[in-house]
């Protein structure tokens, strides 16, 4: 994590903490020291990273409509392979569309994040790992965009990679090594 923005996400706190019209925060909601600075806080992180894992591992449209702005994108050569899609091409150009397929044909992956940072003002990085299906862990690396939008911060984009040969294998399918 940068150091400068945290360290004005702490200073920002306690001066609201010592302030006796700070009330509780509220979550989902960015903090005022994150509205002020307009960087992310520890807060803010955990509630987005919470958000995502939420969207893949127990889709609603409720958490959809909550977390992710109307031009959210989804990009992932992992998954652009295994559709038939163009790699280096947007997954999912638009919230509609990726609710739309997570509403047809959601993921439940059972997401287990590992690792989360490094974090910068709007870009969260996060390690994870979902073992399902025919058991063969999946480990993949998400980065997380960040938008304040109002008082809020919403996902803007994901940029995601994984290991698409053992997610395959755990969907039910099958895959042969060259020269085999």
């Amino acid at each position: 994590m940068h150091i400068f923005p945290a360290a004005v996400c702490l200073a920002l706190a306690l001066a609201l903490a010592s302030s006796s019209a700070a009330g509780p925060p509220v979550a989902g909601r960015a903090s005022s020291s994150s509205s002020s600075s307009n960087c992310l806080c520890p807060g803010d992180v955990d509630s987005l990273v919470g958000a995502y894992v939420s969207l893949l591992s127990n889709y609603t449209d409720a958490t959809a409509n909550e977390y992710l702005v109307p031009d959210f994108t989804d990009t992932s050569d992992s998954i652009n392979i295994l559709a038939g899609n163009a790699l280096g091409s947007v997954t999912f150009g638009s919230k509609q569309a990726f609710m739309q397929k997570e509403e047809a044909q959601p993921d439940n992956l059972p997401i287990q994040v590992s690792s989360v940072g490094p974090v910068s003002c709007d870009k969260i990085a996060l390690i994870w790992t979902a073992t399902f299906g025919a058991g063969r862990p999946v480990r993949g690396i998400t980065i997380l965009t960040a938008v304040l939008n109002g008082i809020q911060w919403q996902i803007q984009s994901f940029d995601v990679e994984f290991d698409n040969m053992a997610y395959l294998v755990d969907i039910g399918g099958s895959y042969k090594l060259p020269g085999q």
